[in-house]
């Protein structure tokens, strides 16, 4: 995560990098996908459609049953159940961090115990997930598949996107990587400020649409017929997706009754700008950056 870098670590070549990794990785991935799976549809004399569908069955049964087929399949099922226990746990060391990092940087008191954070972070990770070991919990397994990565997150991501380039400001972010002792190249300059402000905007705000135009409730397909769940059950998934978007929606006014207790300024400028200790603090050569607004400079 980035809040374990150096100030000064060059976040321009990792986001570069990343990008050309992950996309790599989907291909690749999708090579080995689409390969196997056509390999069971012509071992089986079926077309691809029906010999399997996404989910977890995709994973537990159709691969396995794959990797029997090849040759050596004692090492290819140990080198992909590997793969899958590592994937997961690369996944849950990921978002116990955010979660932990998260709740330190919203009460800063806690810094100082990070491990009981991390633990009592665990434990509420795993009594939410014994739902899904019960005897239908392969059907609240697939809800929250088809409900948590949905809408809501495309609606935060919106709105990390115009706070972060229309509020805080492109430039405040240039002269912010310009202090990390990082020089961007003029077309890059350019490219980022056109992502940042006109395609990555317009692409989710899109896609949003799109989300909510082709909505279909959530079904199941671990059963004979496809179950479609019933209105209570939808309910409850329109419910988990909610949650992001309602802290987003209180997050607002109390931070206002806040600043409003303590006296401090309450106009839409004065909630919009930084505070007075935003703002890098490190120390380079034995002395101390000072905190606070950087001065602005044209970098366009």
């Amino acid at each position: 995560m980035a809040s374990y870098n150096k100030f000064n670590n060059n976040c321009y070549r990792d986001a570069i990098l990343i990008a050309f990794i992950n996309c790599a990785t989907s291909i690749f991935a999708g090579f080995v996908v689409f390969s196997i799976i056509g390999f069971m549809a012509k071992q089986a004399g079926l077309e691809i459609p029906d010999v399997i569908q996404g989910g977890p069955g995709l994973v537990f049964i159709a691969y396995p049953e794959a990797v029997t087929q090849m040759p050596v399949p004692q090492l290819w099922s140990i080198l992909f159940f590997s793969m899958i226990i590592t994937l997961g746990l690369d996944s849950m060391f990921t978002l116990t961090e955010t979660i932990t990092t998260a709740i330190m940087d919203q009460f800063p008191m806690l810094r100082n115990h990070k491990g009981k954070v991390a633990i009592c972070s665990g434990l509420t990770g795993f009594f939410l997930g014994l739902t899904m070991c019960t005897k239908g919990g392969i059907f609240m397994f697939e809800l929250i598949d088809w409900y948590a990565a949905a809408w809501s997150l495309l609606i935060c991501g919106i709105t990390e996107v115009i706070i972060t380039v229309y509020v805080y400001g492109h430039r405040n972010i240039f002269v912010n990587i310009q202090e990390m002792e990082i020089n961007l190249p003029k077309a890059m300059k350019y490219y980022f400020l056109t992502t940042w402000k006109v395609l990555t905007p317009l692409s989710l705000i899109f896609i949003l649409l799109l989300k909510f135009v082709d909505y279909i409730p959530a079904y199941s397909t671990n059963t004979q017929e496809k179950y479609v769940f019933p209105d209570a059950v939808q309910c409850l998934g329109w419910a988990m997706s909610l949650v992001p978007v309602v802290f987003l929606i209180v997050g607002a006014p109390l931070e206002y009754y806040k600043r409003k207790s303590e006296g401090k300024s309450t106009d839409m400028l004065s909630l919009l700008s930084p505070s007075d200790e935003w703002g890098p603090s490190f120390v380079k050569n034995g002395v101390k950056k000072p905190a606070g607004q950087p001065e602005l400079v044209e970098l366009l």
